[in-house]
């Protein structure tokens, strides 16, 4: 089992966590998890509209969470591709004002992202607060 960063596009855990708990990566990925399906059968059956699946399946593919399993020949003889998704489990920790995230793959594989923390000038300044009105 390795224990890696995830380095295609150097995203920090709160930038991964906002794309894994978005509605339409969300029922992707879960839609997904057992058997490979194209982005039409998808976003047909997930209600997703067809630019923005096609979006998160090339996002989450490019992060390796998704992969092209392979293709198949549609009734109009045009060749198709099926995705199938990675993910088995992902952890969330918060702790020390630190925000980390592990994937699990299915592979049994286990992925972090870079930690993220607040910017300092996001911080507020050590001891009181000045008064209202004083400067």
């Amino acid at each position: 089992m390795s224990d890696q960063k995830i380095q295609n596009q150097n995203l920090d855990a709160l930038q991964m966590s906002k794309l894994i708990v978005d509605e339409y990566s969300a029922k992707i990925l879960s839609y997904a998890k057992d058997k490979p399906r194209s982005v039409l059968e998808m976003c047909e059956v997930l209600q997703i509209p067809m630019t923005l699946g096609y979006r998160r399946v090339n996002a989450l593919t490019q992060l390796g969470l998704m992969t092209c399993h392979g293709r198949i020949l549609t009734q109009n003889g045009k060749w198709m591709r099926i995705y199938m998704s990675k993910v088995n489990r992902v952890f969330i920790y918060f702790e020390n004002g630190k925000l980390r995230m592990k994937l699990e793959l299915k592979t049994g594989e286990e992925r972090w992202t870079d930690d993220w923390l607040p910017r300092e000038h996001h911080l507020p300044p050590e001891g009181p607060l000045p008064a209202i009105g004083t400067v």
